[in-house]
């Protein structure tokens, strides 16, 4: 019965995994050592066993997992039956981690457990707390202690376990923002007044004047183009790591962008922010965005109108070298520029 129940549970799990963890989460894998205290009502010495565990993550912080395990102990002195005891082990749990640095987290969890003793069988409530280790991004430490809380005959055992896990992550969907300054936004016509209507429609227009404008102030051919000033405006700056405040070098970047933005009035630039590898997705695309709003920021507290710059993030989406390692991570956290709009020839700055 006991390997049914395991079998269930896992099945269950995995079933469950593609409906969510193809947009929100990991699975996780893992194998442990364990060893267990007995409550004196069940009249046996401490056990020794082994187990393993699967899980799924429904955000970065809260998990479910179900893990069976076995253990072998001995009957203490005074109770009959067989000297030595297989004790099977089975749990379904919710894991929060209100704690996370880098790779590695404290985590809480509680759920149902099943135990059978082999001359009989409980149910009950089942309290966890441990810690993550960070590995590598796909493997982890784990060390877990567990109360067991059980009904037949109420009695209370407590278990410490030891082991490793593996994430498999699930295919990544690249999330790009852009932001453009004084755009309209989508509409509904019946979800909004017909001032706000009204006001919409004006800033769209302003747009389209703007726009309009930048077009008919373009700089006009017959003005030799600027190799130099094209790879000016495609160098890309990079960035410490989980920072996103500009270096020296990545101003001195910059600034050459400025001086090529004002030469070149009717030129747009796109900004993409990039991270490596470390970190969850939904943080790496928050990191990207951060990193070029931090350019962007630069290029327009020195002239450079707002309205002409876009920023995107890819997180660690696009990596320039595949692999861990800092040699590839510091390569992989970068701004990268590409340009929207820009005359068959690009004017170089006057020196």
């Amino acid at each position: 019965m006991f390997s049914r129940s395991i079998t269930v549970g896992v099945a269950v799990l995995i079933a469950a995994a593609p409906a969510v963890a193809q947009t929100r989460g990991t699975m996780e894998f893992g194998g442990f050592a364990s060893v267990g205290t007995f409550d004196s009502k069940v009249g046996m010495d401490n056990g020794f066993g082994g187990g393993g565990r699967v899980g799924m993550f429904l955000t970065p912080r809260f998990s479910i997992e179900v893990d069976g395990g076995a253990m072998r102990a001995g009957r203490s002195p005074g109770f009959v039956g067989s000297p030595d005891v297989n004790v099977g082990l089975l749990y379904a749990r919710g894991l929060w981690a209100p704690v996370m640095w880098g790779r590695s987290a404290l985590i809480l969890g509680a759920g149902i457990t099943h135990v059978d003793y082999s001359f009989f069988e409980s149910y009950g409530f089942s309290a966890l707390g441990g810690v993550k280790l960070g590995l590598s991004p796909s493997m982890v430490f784990r060390v877990d202690g567990i109360a067991d809380f059980l009904a037949n005959s109420p009695h209370t055992n407590l278990g410490l376990r030891v082991g490793l896990s593996f994430y498999r992550r699930p295919s990544r969907a690249v999330d790009t923002v852009n932001v453009f300054n004084n755009v309209a936004a989508p509409y509904r016509a019946d979800s909004v007044s017909a001032a706000e209507t009204r006001r919409l429609r004006n800033t769209a227009a302003d747009y389209t004047r703007l726009r309009d404008s930048l077009w008919a102030n373009r700089a006009k051919p017959g003005v030799p183009s600027s190799a130099a000033a094209l790879a000016t405006m495609q160098a890309m700056i990079h960035f410490e790591h989980d920072r996103s405040d500009l270096s020296d070098s990545a101003k001195t970047i910059l600034n050459d962008k400025v001086a090529v933005f004002r030469a070149n009035p009717a030129m747009r630039i796109v900004i993409v922010g990039f991270a490596s590898q470390p970190g969850t997705v939904e943080y790496n695309l928050a990191l990207g965005t951060r990193r070029a709003e931090a350019a962007k920021a630069y290029l327009v507290a020195h002239g450079v109108d707002a309205i002409r710059i876009e920023i995107a993030t890819r997180g660690e989406g696009q990596l320039l070298v595949e692999g861990p390692g800092e040699v590839a991570d510091a390569e992989n956290r970068r701004g990268q520029f590409r340009l929207l709009i820009a005359d068959p020839y690009l004017v170089a700055p006057k020196q």
